[in-house]
């Protein structure tokens, strides 16, 4: 039987009060936040350099993240271009009970730039 590779989460943050809503949920910009960041974490490594965020689709909340949460963002590389990057930014929590909660996904792109913030071509390996 072939085993499966573990998936690593690129990102794993908890939900702390100044992430929240005066409800106990995480704010949705808090969670944007975080997408873009392993996000643009996992694009700057493939570009071995800075890069900038051109799009982001919509995203809906399958569930709520709650105080404490502990919160997993996996990158998956959809598309590589000459200039670009397109990921697939999943978000899983974990609960203080130890159940795991899918949370949303979203597909990002990212472009490459220089110093002055032009756009450029990826590094070659």
């Amino acid at each position: 039987m072939e085993q499966q590779e573990a998936r690593v989460p690129v990102l794993r943050v908890r939900a702390l009060p100044t992430s929240t809503n005066a409800y106990g949920r995480v704010q949705a910009g808090w969670l944007m936040s975080q997408i873009d960041m392993a996000g643009s974490l996992d694009a700057e490594r493939l570009s071995r350099g800075p890069v900038t965020t051109v799009a982001v689709n919509a995203f809906q909340f399958a569930a709520p993240i709650l105080l404490g949460d502990v919160v997993d963002l996996y990158v998956e590389r959809l598309r590589i271009g000459q200039k670009s990057i397109t990921l697939k930014i999943s978000v899983e929590a974990q609960r203080m009970d130890g159940s795991h909660v899918r949370i949303t996904e979203v597909i990002a792109t990212y472009v490459a730039i220089d110093r002055d913030g032009k756009s450029r071509l990826l590094e070659a390996d």
